[in-house]
């Protein structure tokens, strides 16, 4: 739950209101679940901004040792869907004033919810930030995401094209990526004297 609170945060629009306060407002559960899947999967998100990186030649050495790996988190499913399900998430979250998901007016199955993350909401992230050291993490790869989203959400997360020629979606939830990463930078920008993954 804590994740997904920090997931909104950075997801989310800020919108400020005089007489409420501060919420963030995400546009559509599709663009959030989108955002989630990179937050909790390091090591996709490696290879997607080395790929999406590759023609321009940026370097990319700022992973922390093993994080790709360790910090996975699996969905609580055994589905083959990447995409959480946000349902029963949502619903605590809802029932608690912390989050409202209100139906969109858009025509698009993609756009269907407008989640917002209340004042109380926005309050209990910055109190997670101040007393829980454990959550920087968490933290850090949101900013990330969030610096880099309008490269990432152009990834079709159905075929994840980013994974090729050596990986496929199947065969990425089941092997480590530490060492894909590690020939994917080696191959796409030479060798790097100290990079950490």
């Amino acid at each position: 739950m804590a994740r997904l609170l920090i997931v909104l945060y950075y997801c989310g629009q800020p919108v400020n209101s005089l007489l409420d306060g501060e919420t963030r407002q995400v546009e559509s559960l599709w663009r959030l679940q989108q955002f989630d899947f990179w937050v909790r999967e390091p090591g996709h998100l490696a290879l997607a901004l080395i790929r999406s990186y590759a023609p321009g030649g940026d370097r990319l050495t700022d992973n922390d040792n093993d994080q790709a790996d360790i910090r996975r988190v699996k969905p609580p499913s055994n589905s083959n869907d990447f995409l959480e399900d946000f349902d029963a998430s949502l619903s605590f979250l809802t029932a608690r004033s912390l989050v409202s998901d209100r139906p969109s007016f858009a025509r698009s199955r993609q756009f269907s919810h407008q989640v917002v993350l209340e004042v109380e909401g926005v309050k209990f992230v910055q109190k997670i930030f101040e007393s829980c050291p454990t959550f920087a993490w968490y933290r850090a790869q949101s900013e990330l995401v969030a610096a880099n989203f309008t490269r990432l959400e152009h990834y079709d997360l159905t075929f994840m094209s980013y994974l090729g020629p050596e990986l496929n979606p199947a065969s990425a939830a089941t092997v480590p990526l530490i060492p894909y990463i590690q020939r994917r930078m080696a191959a796409v920008f030479g060798e790097i004297s100290h990079v950490n993954l």
